[in-house]
């Protein structure tokens, strides 16, 4: 049973790669890149497969590298608890002209491979989650059809020489209620940022933690607002965003109107207005839009697991209209762990440290290709 921060870090690595992979899917028609420094030249080289191996719950796992304007190949997905290796789906990929395309790894879970674009328009993604036993990979999306001018080359949402200002935006979970000290999981995404020498700080209206993590000072800022509902971050987010001037938004919101039964059929769409707001008020950041975690009582996930869903959907459509928007899939990172209930969680909805730990390794492991170096 997992019950301490430390236990959760032997899998933290596996996370991150597989998180990093999954990250670019949904900004291939933005022009993520894993090497932002390579220019489009006409089709470019064969894409470089390769996989990189790791474990996580007992099962092997792997990332495959990115190929530029080619088929990469996917690695072997991590099983879930208990289970057998999942297999990841190929990550298939058609270039169109001047395209920088790559595949993608399976999922922590054993998720199935996505399919990119050709040249830039949007391919599909497929793949399934299973929770209980072991996970199996899902079949590769279709790919794009030849688009007309290739990917951009190379998104990022920093200023050169400047550190990366990542706002945590949210309920409770973001503030980081229910453990000692306050910070939740902007702890060890800031530890992992310090542990792997890149340049952050958090920005916000609102401001908690610790003084220091690991030497270094903790910056305390985010927006954060216990208790708070999608509609009531919405009545706040276009003041917060001008004024902390956000290069990397992290956004997790709902969990205050699932659990309250608060027009609940509707969520997803006051959700999908507030990433349209969001991307509006800051075109340029990256917006990393988290499901919800589960709850300790099953009834109410099974109100969530739609909720997710669909907000997956509504990131989806944003990224394939041009928005620089990605899906973490965070109720994933708490399920895959059979004794979620006791080993992550403190309360009926708040992680607890290892819990938050956990959150904090998801996040980082989508957002660390953006980040500047010290």
């Amino acid at each position: 049973m997992l019950t301490h921060i430390e236990t959760f870090r032997a899998f933290i690595g596996t996370k991150q790669r597989a998180y990093a992979a999954l990250g670019c899917v949904f900004l291939l028609a933005a022009g993520c890149s894993s090497d932002p420094s390579e220019p489009d030249n006409g089709g470019g080289s064969p894409g470089v497969g390769g996989a990189a191996a790791g474990a996580a719950h007992g099962g092997g796992g792997g990332v495959s590298s990115a190929g530029r304007a080619g088929a990469g190949t996917a690695g072997a997905g991590a099983s879930a608890v208990g289970g057998a290796t999942g297999t990841a789906g190929a990550g298939g990929m058609t270039a169109g002209a001047g395209g920088t395309l790559g595949g993608t790894a399976g999922s922590p879970s054993g998720g199935g491979g996505a399919a990119g674009s050709s040249g830039g328009s949007g391919g599909g993604v497929a793949g399934g989650m299973n929770t209980g036993g072991a996970s199996v990979g899902g079949t590769a999306g279709a790919g794009g059809t030849a688009g007309g001018g290739g990917a951009a080359a190379g998104y990022c949402p920093t200023t050169a020489g400047a550190p990366c200002n990542i706002m945590p935006v949210g309920d409770s979970i973001t503030e980081g209620c229910c453990t000692a000290p306050m910070g939740g999981y902007r702890i060890e995404l800031f530890r992992q940022a310090v542990t792997n020498q890149k340049n952050i700080t958090f920005v916000g209206t609102l401001t908690n933690g610790p003084g220091t993590v690991d030497g270094q000072t903790f910056p305390q800022h985010h927006e954060g607002h216990g208790g708070w509902k999608i509609s009531q971050i919405a009545g706040v987010i276009d003041n917060a965003i001008s004024s902390s001037k956000p290069h990397i938004i992290l956004l997790k919101i709902g969990t205050n109107d699932i659990n309250g039964n608060d027009d609940v059929a509707n969520a997803p769409t006051r959700l999908g207005n507030l990433i349209d707001q969001i991307c509006k008020d800051a075109p340029n950041a990256l917006l990393v839009v988290s499901a919800i975690i589960p709850t300790t009582n099953d009834g109410t996930n099974d109100k969530v697991r739609p909720y997710n869903t669909a907000i997956k959907q509504k990131a989806e459509a944003a990224a394939a209209g041009g928005k620089h928007v990605v899906f973490v899939d965070n109720y994933q990172t708490f399920a895959m762990s059979s004794s979620y209930k006791t080993a992550l969680m403190a309360d009926g909805l708040h992680p607890n440290t290892a819990g938050y730990a956990a959150l904090g390794a998801a996040f980082y492991g989508v957002i660390s290709s953006y980040l500047p170096a010290k």
